[in-house]
C-alpha cells in the first residue's frame, strides 16, 4: 500500500510483526539482550518501509523510546545487516536501510519522494549466477523514477 506525501517521506507500509517476532526470537536465543531502545530501532525500521536512513530511524525511535541513542541506532542497524536481517545500500552518499525482505524493486516519485514496492523483476540474472569475467552475482537492486499518479494530475 501507498500514498502521496510530503518531499522525501517514504511511504511504503508493510506488516512486518512476523519479522520483528523473528528477530526477537532469534536474539534470546542467542543470548542477545533486548534492551527497549533496541525494540524501538526495530519498530522503527519497520515502520519507516523502504530505504529509511539512521536519523529517520533514529527519530521515529526516539517517539517510542525517548532515551534511544543515535549510536545505539548505527549499532543496532549494522546489527541487523551483519546478521541478515536487514539490508544496507549506499544512495546518494547517505546509507540507506531496511527489513529484509522478499526480492522487490521501488518506483520512486520525482514529485513527492513516495516510494512504491514493485514486485515485477526484469532482471534476468539471479543470485549465483557468474556473468562476464567470472563476477558472481550476489543481488542487485533497482529503482524506477518518475511521477506518481497524484503528481501527474498536478503536473497536469
Amino acid at each position: 500500500m501507498t500514498g502521496a506525501g510530503r518531499a522525501g517521506r517514504v511511504l511504503v507500509k508493510m506488516d512486518f510483526s512476523n519479522a520483528i517476532r523473528g528477530i526477537v526470537r532469534a536474539w534470546r536465543a542467542q543470548g542477545r539482550r533486548l534492551t527497549a531502545p533496541r525494540r524501538a530501532v526495530l519498530e522503527a525500521l519497520a515502520r519507516a518501509g523502504c530505504r529509511a536512513d539512521a536519523r529517520t530511524v533514529y527519530r521515529l525511535a526516539r517517539r517510542m523510546y525517548p532515551k534511544t541513542g543515535l549510536v545505539t541506532v548505527y549499532r543496532t542497524l549494522e546489527l541487523l545487516v551483519r546478521e541478515g536481517w536487514a539490508e544496507r545500500w549506499e544512495e546518494g552518499g547517505t546509507a540507506r536501510y531496511e527489513l529484509a525482505q522478499p526480492h522487490h524493486h521501488h518506483l520512486v516519485c520525482l514529485g513527492c519522494g513516495s516510494v512504491a514496492r514493485w514486485e515485477r523483476c526484469p532482471i534476468p540474472v539471479r543470485r549465483g549466477t557468474t556473468v562476464r569475467g567470472g563476477f558472481l552475482v550476489t543481488g542487485h537492486r533497482m529503482e524506477l523514477l518518475g511521477y506518481c499518479k497524484a503528481c501527474r494530475q498536478v503536473r497536469g
